[in-house]
C-alpha cells in the first residue's frame, strides 16, 4: 500500500503497516463506523491514527493546521482511505498468484 498525503506543503508516504498497527484501524473504525455521525473524539482518534499510519512523520497539530493540513472531509476520507488501501492490495497480490498460477510459477 503506497499511500501518499501533503501535510505542511510536505509529501509524506505511508510506510509498511503492521499487522498489530492494521489490527488497531479495525478496532478503531468498527467504533466509529457505528455512528451516524462523528464526535470531536472521533475525529481525534483519526487524527492521531493517521499520524500513526505515516509512522509519526508529521504531528496532529500539523495535519489539522487549516492552512497546510487537511479539512474535515479530508481527515475522514484518509481515515477510511486507509482501508481502501488494504484492499487494493490485497486485489493486486491476488492478481499476482492468479497470473502466476496460470503461467505455472
Amino acid at each position: 500500500m503506497k499511500r501518499k498525503i501533503i501535510v505542511n506543503n510536505k509529501e509524506f508516504t505511508m510506510p509498511k503497516m503492521s499487522i498489530d498497527t492494521y489490527t488497531e484501524y479495525l478496532e478503531l473504525a468498527e467504533v466509529i463506523d457505528a455512528k451516524q455521525r462523528y464526535s470531536k473524539q472521533d475525529i481525534e482518534a483519526m487524527g492521531l491514527f493517521i499520524c500513526k499510519a505515516y509512522g509519526d512523520q508529521f504531528s496532529v497539530e500539523e495535519l489539522k493546521n487549516p492552512e497546510t493540513g487537511l479539512d474535515a472531509a479530508g481527515l475522514i476520507l484518509e481515515f477510511q482511505f486507509i482501508d481502501m488501501g488494504i484492499a487494493d492490495e490485497l486485489t493486486k497480490r491476488m492478481e499476482n498468484i492468479e497470473k502466476n498460477f496460470q503461467s505455472g510459477k
